[in-house]
């Protein structure tokens, strides 16, 4: 029970920039289009579970030699995109088009989004061994996500020039995660 716990943390913690994207998505949009809510959705979702996948599949060929250091390679992945997300949080730019009108922006805006999840994959390989539940996991979170980040975003889009620093706090997320599966694994904790 403990591993889903922290596999869900990852994955929420992952999901803010969906999230953030998906809000300002509808606040450009301002229509309640659930077709376009859905299209959102089922391309972050999908790009998101494909990129867990390939690096949870990356983690499971290197396993063998990783185990005695995986405790390190977590905390060190995990602090790398928690502070990646920080430092992306302050420096990125608003955005002034809606990118669900065009399929290939769409994807490129989901596969920019679902990079950590490469890296997450890549984690959970090395902590936990059910492949299947996880990505079903991640593709459903993702996609619920988003698509209500569209739907509120399309809803109150008052609400999106509000949400700020949600990219951060998943970051900080990230780094407690890693820090603590480091002290676990020291005896620390």
């Amino acid at each position: 029970m403990k591993e889903i716990l922290y596999f869900l943390l990852l994955i929420l913690s992952i999901n803010l920039d969906c999230f953030a994207s998906s809000v300002t998505e509808g606040f450009l949009i301002k229509s309640r289009n659930f077709r376009k809510f859905f299209q959102i959705g089922l391309a972050f979702g999908t790009v998101q579970a494909l990129f867990f996948l390939v690096g949870f599949l990356s983690g499971k060929v290197s396993a063998t030699w990783i185990a005695s250091f995986d405790h390190w390679v977590a905390f060190i992945i995990l602090l790398a995109i928690g502070v990646h997300m920080i430092i992306e949080e302050f420096q990125r730019e608003k955005e002034k088009e809606g990118f669900s009108d065009d399929f290939k922006t769409l994807i490129g805006v989901a596969m920019a989004v679902s990079i950590d999840a490469l890296a997450i994959g890549l984690v959970t390989s090395i902590l936990f061994k059910a492949l299947v539940m996880f990505a079903l996991l991640v593709f459903l979170l993702t996609f619920i996500i988003s698509f209500t980040g569209v739907a509120l975003g399309a809803r109150f889009s008052r609400l999106a020039s509000k949400i700020k620093y949600s990219q951060a706090i998943g970051g900080v997320i990230l780094i407690l995660i890693g820090l603590r599966i480091l002290l676990e694994h020291l005896g620390v904790i």
